[in-house]
C-alpha cells in the first residue's frame, strides 16, 4: 500500500515514478531515497521522462517480443488502458503482446490484470508507459490535486514490479 504521505493522484504517480528511479539507481528498498525523488518530482525539480521515450525505445529496438512476457509468437498490439475504460487508441496506449497475454488481459488495465496473476511482476517499460498515461489522463480530468481515493490507493498495493 503506497504511504500516508501519498494524498491525491499526483502524489501517487510521483510514488510510483520515484519507486522507479530506486530501482534503477539499485535502492528499491530506500524509503528516504524514494520519498526524497516524489518530492522533486511533485515540486518540478525532477521530471518523469517523456511517454514519446518509451516509444522511440519500442520502436529503436523493435520490440519483437511481448511487453508482458517476453514471449516472441503471435504478437499483435495491446492496449494498456482498454478503449472501453477510455484508453486513448494511440502508440502511447500500445505495447506489443502475445496471444495469450492480450487475451488473458482482456478489457482489464495493468494493475488490475497484474494483479490476478499473483506470480508475474510489471515489467519497466509497460509500468513507465501506463503511469505515464494515467498522469495525462488525471490531469486532463483536472484529477492531479484531488485526493486520492481508496479503491485507487488498494489498486496499487502489493504490485509486484521488476
Amino acid at each position: 500500500m503506497p504511504p500516508s504521505a501519498v494524498k491525491t493522484y499526483q502524489d501517487l504517480v510521483c510514488y510510483e515514478w520515484a519507486k522507479a528511479i530506486a530501482r534503477s539507481a539499485g535502492m528499491k528498498d530506500n524509503f528516504p531515497f524514494i520519498m526524497n525523488r516524489m518530492k522533486k518530482l511533485k515540486c518540478g525539480e525532477l521530471h518523469m521522462s517523456d511517454i514519446v521515450r518509451e516509444d522511440r525505445i519500442m520502436a529503436v529496438e523493435g520490440r519483437k517480443e511481448c511487453a508482458y512476457c517476453a514471449g516472441e509468437q503471435d504478437l499483435s498490439w495491446d492496449h494498456l488502458i482498454p478503449t472501453s475504460k477510455g484508453g486513448p487508441n494511440t502508440i502511447s496506449n500500445h505495447v506489443p503482446a502475445c496471444r495469450g497475454c492480450n487475451s488473458s488481459k482482456g478489457d482489464r488495465d495493468v494493475p488490475e490484470w497484474y494483479r490476478s496473476r499473483r506470480d508475474a511482476q510489471i515489467p519497466r517499460l509497460v509500468r513507465g508507459k501506463y503511469l505515464k498515461l494515467m498522469y495525462e489522463t488525471w490531469r486532463d480530468r483536472g484529477l492531479l490535486e484531488l485526493p486520492l481515493s481508496a479503491e485507487e490507493r488498494d489498486r496499487w498495493s502489493g504490485l509486484r514490479v521488476e
